[in-house]
């Protein structure tokens, strides 16, 4: 399936645009999306705001149509200039139709050359939305159809996509969750960063599953420890890069996705940017700047991430204790600073070469030099298939309406799942609404990315 265009929004955005465009039972409502743009394969748009039309601002209100004065544009056109963004001009249809009307067609034709004059060298594009759905295009600049994903307690992808042909083989799945979440995952971009223990169970069950889309990032090569616990792997295979071995894998199943292999870190710039292009990512690396690159990505696109993690802690053989956490990422969520689970002096100790940190430590400054970590495919594997049951509990909400935790905790030796919500702290970067759902900037994600270790 060919990937469409994308216009990316929060839950709560939605629900303050549809306070906006149903103000008036019976008549069209209007109001503009001021979004960041992310410059990757596929266009794509990140809603920062949403601005309200005031009473005053509209010209003619009725139930099949609305035009509204040259000012408010002249003012939106001016915040997006301003601010290098773009914009999106939505507006309601009170018939329930999403199709563009050939009314639509006529203002547009107005209304985004006027846009493109005053806020050049960005994407704008225009947006229907009913009470049950939602529909957009981008000029990008020929006017293309485009995809709405909306992210929160629920992910809801409004496609842009017709084929309703669901093949055979999911008949079990679309049994159990119905043909349109099947469709959702057809068209969904998923990233897998890291392909180890927890991101090759990841990347296996994402293709059996029907994602249509799945990009696999890891820089490492397999060692003869990694065969123990990553899928498609064995022991003819070590010294080729994990995602090459993972991607042929994938592709020997015959399913429908189409897998691509990045052979790089997400330390590299070059990578990282192609993080972007995904809606969904699960982060399986054991390092905390990737963790910490993956954090701002999910503030930055309004791009979701599942965090993994597995820790076996166990001396001379014996067991002391086995944990497992997921934790999702995305604006308004807590960040892993919040809860602790990566901290700067933790990443500054991690940018040392091996001969930095042994005299640091030395002198007291670092610790030693970490051991290998025990890990075993039984835990996770357990932790892999949590995670992808908790992407499947945000497209159905299958696990309850009162299921709104965004951590889980897994405690192996104690037979116990928890799960938490913790508020951003007050003074984190996490909290500032201003960084959110940004999209592009220069340094690309605000990063001295020469100096990154990998």
């Amino acid at each position: 399936m060919t990937e469409s265009a994308r216009i990316v929004m929060l839950e709560a955005q939605k629900i303050v645009l549809e306070s906006y465009l149903f103000d008036t039972p019976g008549l069209e409502g209007a109001a503009f999306l001021i979004c960041g743009q992310a410059a990757g394969g596929t266009p794509k748009l990140v809603c920062h705001a949403v601005i309200p039309l005031q009473s005053t601002d509209y010209l003619e209100r009725r139930h099949d149509g609305l035009t509204i004065g040259s000012g408010s544009l002249t003012r939106i056109a001016k915040l997006a200039r301003e601010e290098g963004m773009c914009i999106v001009f939505a507006h309601s249809h009170p018939d329930g139709i999403t199709e563009f009307s050939s009314k639509d067609d006529e203002e547009e034709a107005k209304l985004l050359p006027f846009l493109q004059a005053r806020a050049p060298g960005r994407i704008h594009g225009t947006m229907v939305v009913t009470k049950t759905s939602m529909g957009a295009r981008l000029y990008a600049p020929r006017r293309i159809p485009a995809s709405v994903l909306v992210v929160g307690d629920r992910f809801r992808l409004y496609s842009a996509e017709t084929d309703d042909c669901v093949p055979q083989v999911y008949d079990r799945q679309v049994r159990a969750f119905g043909r349109d979440t099947q469709q959702t995952l057809s068209a969904l971009h998923v990233g897998v960063v890291g392909l180890g223990g927890t991101g090759s169970p990841i990347a296996e069950q994402l293709v059996r599953l029907g994602v249509g889309r799945i990009t696999l990032f890891d820089g490492d090569r397999l060692e003869r420890t990694n065969v123990n616990r990553v899928y498609g792997s064995s022991l003819s295979q070590t010294g080729r890069p994990k995602v090459e071995i993972a991607k042929e894998h994938l592709d020997r199943i015959g399913l429908d996705a189409h897998v691509v292999a990045v052979a790089h870190h997400i330390t590299e710039e070059s990578a990282a940017k192609r993080l972007r292009d995904c809606d969904i990512i699960f982060g399986c690396t054991d390092k905390q700047i990737p963790r910490a690159i993956l954090m701002q990505v999910a503030l930055r696109y309004c791009l979701p991430v599942f965090d993994l993690g597995v820790l076996i802690d166990s001396k001379d053989g014996e067991i002391r204790s086995i944990h497992g956490r997921i934790t999702t990422l995305m604006p308004g969520e807590s960040c892993l600073y919040c809860r602790g689970r990566i901290s700067a002096e933790a990443m500054r100790i991690e940018a040392l070469s091996p001969q930095e940190r042994e005299q640091q430590a030395r002198e007291g400054y670092a610790p030693e030099l970490d051991t290998t970590a025990p890990a075993v495919i039984a835990f996770t594997s357990t932790v892999a298939s949590l995670a992808v049951s908790e992407l499947l509990n945000r497209l159905t909400g299958f696990m309850g309406s009162d299921r709104k935790s965004s951590e889980v905790l897994i405690a192996f030796d104690q037979s116990r799942i928890r799960t938490n919500r913790v508020a951003p702290r007050d003074a984190c970067h996490c909290a500032d609404h201003a960084q959110w759902c940004i999209g592009d900037e220069n340094p690309y994600l605000g990063l001295a990315w020469p100096t990154l270790p990998s």
